[in-house]
């Protein structure tokens, strides 16, 4: 092999390399470690480009689920932070296992999520947000743990022009309803729905 040769099939390696590097670094910036859903880092990047794309297309409404675990302070004080950890992947499992592949979903944060959802209305929100609600709550974590879990659910959708934040409040407002009346339930956002409690 020439010298130049040699030269430009290492400076090819090394370039292969870097964006190898380049992906494995992003891919860590936007999961979180934890539970393998999408970071608020990606969230941001990623909404913005929804968000557009509602705002030229109406029937691309973006929607979002959000999720609270209950009492989940409650899990970490009394089993220890492994046990939370293993309860927070859990619940993201079951928020994953009832997705569409063009779903967003977020750890917002500590023991909240949410879903991002495009081209659903607020009643198939609503009946997604009860079907994750209640594989949430079937979570059975075996001894030492005798604490159910459940997790409580806002949903809101989407108006054209309307910003990330706001909608974020709206279905914020929601779970906080969700919260109020019980917990383990689901409320939706612009007025009272049925909200959800199992029988």
């Amino acid at each position: 092999m020439t010298v130049p040769l040699q030269v430009a099939v290492e400076r090819e390696i090394l370039h292969r390399a870097l964006d190898l590097e380049r992906q494995r670094f992003y891919e860590t910036a936007i999961r979180d470690p934890l539970t393998g859903l999408f970071s608020r880092y990606y969230m941001q990047e990623a909404l913005g480009r929804l968000m557009d794309l509602h705002d030229r297309d109406p029937h691309a409404a973006v929607g979002v689920i959000m999720a609270d675990i209950d009492h989940f302070k409650h899990v970490n004080d009394r089993y220890g932070h492994a046990q939370g950890d293993e309860v927070l992947r859990a619940v993201a499992r079951c928020l994953m296992s009832d997705m569409r592949p063009s779903d967003l979903p977020v750890r917002l944060g500590g023991e909240e999520f949410a879903i991002f959802v495009v081209g659903s209305s607020l009643e198939t929100l609503r009946v997604m947000a009860e079907r994750l609600r209640g594989a949430v709550a079937e979570l059975d974590f075996g001894a030492p743990m005798t604490q159910s879990i459940t997790a409580s659910f806002g949903v809101a959708v989407r108006s054209p022009g309307e910003s990330l934040a706001r909608v974020l409040e709206r279905a914020d407002d929601a779970l906080y309803r969700a919260k109020e009346g019980g917990r383990n339930r689901v409320c939706a956002a612009g007025g009272p729905t049925a909200s959800l409690t199992p029988d």
